[in-house]
């Protein structure tokens, strides 16, 4: 099937690109060229050429490395803790990494900076499989409450490969206490009362881990209002952290895609092929407003840890559709997030299939009358199935509470998708 690519361009692409190294300033010869005799002018332009080669070379090598930003080392205490020697080899001093959990409580990685550890103290190569030499990525972080009430935050964080194989180890200990992330109310410094908050966070890699990672996914946790679990403020924070250019083109495009799980949770790699992001087309099921804003076709690719997830699907390339809606709960019913059915329909009589939950965010609790939730659904085709289709409608609902009981005289609505 002729299908038309049309992808919405990344706004983050320009904030994720990494900063220029730093170069330092040289001397500039105050004597006037026009002095020089003949000769000297011709010394002077080769060696201003060997020069430029040479800074050249130099940024290439830099640029390689992953150099990036102030060289300045943002955790010294990581020297004091493994004894070591400590070479800065990555520094993003404005990577633009926020997340809104509301429109009141947010997160932002402010920096970030990767340390290359050699010649360390013995007790101290625990923290990379017992190895000779590490790496260490320190992440500055920014915690921000401006409700009237106390929030409950864990910022308990993740850190996973690119090919979704290996969770890397949070070290607490290569932090000074003084410098976590925390709050100010109680002991146990989860309670965050209004105001902002900074800190940092560590997480070591061994070489061999570090020079096969391209962009890692960083995911925070969810804070929580007087401490209840069914209080939960907005969804995790998931941040792909580039570690060099090759990585950030990938964190750009990642932050094109809906947010499914085949994102957020690096289940697969997706190359999006067509895409209509503003169809904002409405419906309602009695007083629940169901608004589809767009949807994403792309091209998928297990990633090394869940390629076994596939195996029905068999060995051929896999096309994924993800349908993104906002659903407004006017009514007076609570509505089940978890429960809402959600199908397509192929070609008018060839068949339905339900959507894949595997795929999609986890949803907790209930809809309450007066709340607001986006919704993602996600489908998943063979492409030589998918390449035979003509038409595909979505079918949103019914809508079902706590136990299961069918809403609204168990009535859906129904959507028609482009497909070029």
């Amino acid at each position: 099937m002729n299908m038309k690519r049309s992808v919405i361009g990344s706004i983050l692409a320009a904030v994720l690109i990494l900063g220029a190294c730093g170069k330092a300033q040289e001397k500039e010869d105050e004597v006037s060229a026009t002095e020089l005799p003949e000769n000297e002018n011709e010394v002077k332009g080769n060696q201003n050429n060997d020069s430029e080669t040479a800074e050249t070379e130099k940024n290439k090598e830099s640029d390689e490395r992953g150099d990036s930003g102030s060289a300045e080392n943002i955790n010294p205490y990581l020297e004091e803790e493994t004894g070591g020697d400590v070479e800065i080899v990555y520094t993003n001093t404005d990577p633009n990494l926020k997340h809104a959990y509301s429109e009141k409580v947010s997160l932002a990685i402010e920096e970030y900076q990767i340390a290359h550890v050699t010649n360390m103290n013995e007790s101290a190569k625990h923290n990379f499989d017992d190895e000779d030499e590490g790496y260490v990525i320190t992440y500055k972080l920014g915690f921000e409450n401006n409700l009237d009430e106390d929030v409950f935050y864990n910022a308990s964080t993740m850190m996973l490969s690119d090919d979704g194989t290996e969770n890397l180890y949070m070290r607490s200990s290569l932090v000074d206490r003084d410098d976590w992330l925390k709050g100010n109310e109680d002991n146990t410094v989860r309670q965050y009362a209004p105001g902002k908050y900074t800190g940092m966070q560590a997480y070591t890699m061994t070489k061999d881990q570090y020079e096969r990672l391209v962009a890692p996914t960083f995911t925070v946790d969810i804070p929580l209002l007087e401490d209840d679990f069914d209080k939960r403020i907005g969804k995790e924070a998931i941040f792909k952290i580039p570690f060099n250019e090759d990585g950030a083109e990938k964190a750009s495009k990642s932050s094109d895609l809906y947010a499914d799980k085949m994102v957020t949770d690096t289940i697969a790699d997706k190359d999006l092929f067509f895409a209509k992001e503003d169809m904002n087309e409405t419906q309602k099921i009695d007083e629940v407003t169901i608004t589809l804003d767009g949807i994403q076709f792309a091209n998928i690719k297990p990633t090394t840890a869940h390629a076994e997830r596939f195996r029905n699907f068999g060995d051929g390339p896999l096309v994924a559709l993800t349908a993104k809606f906002q659903v407004k709960n006017d009514s007076g019913e609570a509505i089940t997030k978890s429960l809402i059915q959600k199908r397509l329909i192929l070609d008018q009589n060839r068949g339905t299939m339900l959507s894949e939950g595997m795929l999609e965010p986890t949803l907790y609790g209930d809809l309450q009358p007066g709340e607001k939730e986006e919704i993602l659904a996600v489908f998943l085709f063979r492409k030589d199935e998918f390449d035979l289709l003509k038409e595909l409608k979505i079918q949103f609902g019914p809508l079902s509470d706590s136990n299961a009981k069918r809403l609204f005289k168990e009535k859906s609505v129904t959507f028609d998708l482009p497909m070029k």
